[in-house]
């Protein structure tokens, strides 16, 4: 008898509360200002992480540095299968993402180009790096307000 008084009880209760959901109006809405980011998880090859990250602090970290940008948070993993999370904030928010090439990318890329000695220098860095690189995989984040 009891267990029909709280099965009916739990009855009642769950129609009330979905009424009260139903009469709730729903309405479009917009994130107020999101912040996007680009989520890398970097593993390097076997006895290639020291080489990737010396071009990290002497090439990357630097052509950001000279254009007064704070670059990438980077973390080393200390557990999982990757060795390196980068997180690549997205300048213009997500629309960021229909572009193939920014301003910001054309400018550290020609700050690549004077710390190397010119423009094939610079890609040939860029081509060492990623030849150290055994997976990249990536995410789009969005941080919480």
């Amino acid at each position: 008898m009891k267990t029909i008084k709280t099965a009916i009880m739990l009855c009642i209760l769950l129609i009330i509360g979905m009424q009260g959901m139903q009469s709730q109006e729903m309405k479009v809405t917009k994130y107020d200002n999101p912040e996007w980011i680009r989520v890398g998880y970097v593993k390097f090859k076997p006895m290639m992480k020291q080489k990737a990250q010396e071009i990290i602090r002497n090439y990357f970290a630097k052509a950001d540095k000279n254009l007064g940008r704070s670059g990438p948070m980077s973390f080393e993993l200390a557990s999982g299968e990757y060795d390196m999370i980068v997180m690549f904030p997205l300048e213009h928010g997500i629309e960021t993402l229909n572009y193939e090439m920014t301003q910001e990318d054309i400018d550290w890329m020609q700050e690549m180009s004077k710390l190397a000695g010119g423009p094939d220098k610079a890609m040939e860095k860029m081509q060492e790096f990623y030849s150290y690189v055994e997976t990249w995989q990536s995410d789009i984040a969005r941080r919480l307000n």
